[in-house]
């Protein structure tokens, strides 16, 4: 933690930036010079600063998700090399970004805290937006690491630079949740009836690096992020009615991500700052990270998923799409890779494109919660509607990221056709799952494809609970420690020496095999 609280004293507001570095030069300066902030303009520091773990970039993609996440879920294919299934330091790089990023959240409440109460009044849709997005992220981190430090941290910048009363505890993970749950439900109430100023109104569209200030979306995102979250508790025996509940009242409500339209993301509007994603080419095609898995190109061969050739490129010497195969020794897979017999993650969609967008959530995802949800409370005809709306969604998604594209080299020329798409949804056959457990597994998979490398937080959660779909994993022979993938991330070895009385709180739970509270299956 030492690193972590040099950083906040040192640099109070970190990170200004946003839309033009020319018009907004003046606005986010060099964090070293920076004495004063305002509201507007930390809530924009605020959000800007963790934006590579949103927007596809080197940093997330190459040092962290290459190694973890996208190994365990087999989001892409991967070299069955000696410790692969440990994280590693990787997990340090996540760790230390997102306690900067709660750093300024914690500087943002310090800004509103000096102003009046009428002042405070008028900015309240500062705190609503910006909390919404600190629990998507710190969701991530709880279903990454387990309890973390939440309450009391960041807060080095209101104890006078005093290391010892700033050393945050660890907030238990089911508490921490259950907060969340609460509050966002009480901002969704808020934001149905809050009126923004004329001077606060023009100020949020400016700033709002998400939503451009449009109160529906954050709306949306809001309970969209509650079904999320509901949906991920509600085999845990304590939250389980709650969720169910939730989860009718928010859908009866009708205020979430529905449509593509209406997808919750931070986008890339120019190329000339740093909110863009350069450096993702290196991350994705550096050292075989854009490889395709096996399970996911033999479903797209077996049933014409009209999403693959759009997800993915043929190997330079193939005829047909192969994916790696797990279980091969990696001698043998090497060898496939170095001849060019491996399909890719094409190039001009997804690793050339300079315009991908950082997803936060989107209508596939919601509607295959919905699906699941429906499916899990025994209505099969409406788990049906919401699937299929959500592979439609999928496709449609895939299809529409290549609009933009800059290398036009490896882009399909023709897009699906609604008698393509309705065939492989035939294909598919959702009607003959005539129970739960033969839907869910569906519903899993399409999950697993529509996330693939694009939300790798969310697939290596989502397969942690459900123990879907069911992955073959070639064990590692040769490591003392973790032979298979893990069930979390451990804490950076910073914890045990900087925050050391509040980690021994929690060091019998710091190993690869503690499982996250809601992993009960």
């Amino acid at each position: 933690m030492k690193k972590i609280l040099y950083i906040s004293l040192a640099a109070a507001t970190v990170f200004f930036g946003s839309c033009s570095q020319d018009k907004f030069e003046d606005a986010y300066r060099d964090p070293s010079k920076v004495t004063t902030t305002t509201v507007p303009k930390q809530f924009a520091g605020f959000m800007k600063i963790n934006f590579e773990d949103v927007i596809p970039s080197y940093w997330n993609y190459y040092t962290v998700l290459r190694s973890t996440s996208l190994t365990y879920t087999q989001a892409h294919g991967f070299v069955n090399s000696t410790g692969r299934y440990i994280p590693g330091a990787a997990v340090n790089d996540r760790w230390g970004r997102y306690y900067k990023f709660i750093t300024q959240y914690r500087e943002l409440e310090k800004v509103m805290a000096s102003l009046s109460t009428a002042e405070q009044t008028e900015n309240r849709i500062y705190t609503i937006t910006s909390t919404i997005y600190l629990y998507d992220h710190t969701a991530k981190m709880v279903d990454n690491f387990g309890d973390i430090p939440f309450s009391e941290a960041g807060k080095i910048g209101t104890t006078g630079g005093n290391y010892a009363s700033a050393a945050p505890k660890y907030d238990n993970q089911t508490e921490l949740y259950v907060k969340i749950l609460d509050d966002l439900k009480a901002f969704s109430a808020e934001l149905s009836s809050i009126t923004l100023s004329t001077k606060v109104d023009l100020e949020f569209k400016n700033q709002d690096l998400i939503n451009k200030g449009d109160l529906t979306s954050w709306k949306n995102y809001c309970n969209s992020l509650r079904l999320r979250i509901l949906n991920r508790v509600s085999a845990v025996p304590s939250l389980a009615s709650r969720a169910n509940s939730e989860i009718a009242e928010i859908i009866a409500e009708a205020k979430i991500v529905d449509e593509n339209a209406e997808n919750i993301a931070f986008r890339v509007y120019t190329q000339d700052i740093d909110l863009d994603t350069s450096g993702f080419i290196d991350a994705l095609e550096g050292a075989y990270n854009n490889v395709a898995p096996k399970p996911m190109i033999d479903h797209m061969n077996a049933n014409s998923d009209p999403r693959e050739a759009w997800l993915f490129e043929k190997g330079e010497t193939a005829t047909v799409f192969e994916g790696l195969d797990p279980t091969l020794t990696s001698g043998v897979q090497q060898q496939l890779l170095v001849d060019g017999k491996i399909a890719v993650y094409n190039r001009s969609v997804i690793s050339r494109n300079k315009w991908l967008p950082g997803t936060l959530i989107n209508a596939a995802e919601v509607n295959l919660i919905l699906a699941e949800y429906y499916s899990r409370n025994g209505n099969g005809v409406t788990a049906k509607t919401y699937f299929e709306k959500a592979i439609r969604q999928s496709v449609e998604y895939y299809v529409r990221l290549g609009d933009k594209a800059d290398v036009l080299t490896w882009k399909p020329t023709t897009e699906p056709t609604a008698a393509q798409i309705n065939a492989y949804i035939t294909n598919i056959n959702f009607d003959g799952a005539t129970t739960a457990a033969d839907r869910l597994q569906l519903i899993a998979f399409q999950k697993y494809i529509h996330y693939n490398i694009m939300q790798a937080d969310e697939a290596w959660a989502e397969q942690r609970r459900l123990k879907l779909p069911v992955l073959i994993f070639q064990e590692d022979e040769t490591s003392t420690i973790r032979k298979t993938p893990p069930t979390r991330w451990t804490y950076p070895n910073s914890e045990s020496v900087y925050n050391a009385d509040n980690y021994n709180a929690v060091k019998a739970n710091d190993n690869l095999s503690t499982k996250i509270f809601w992993d009960v299956k």
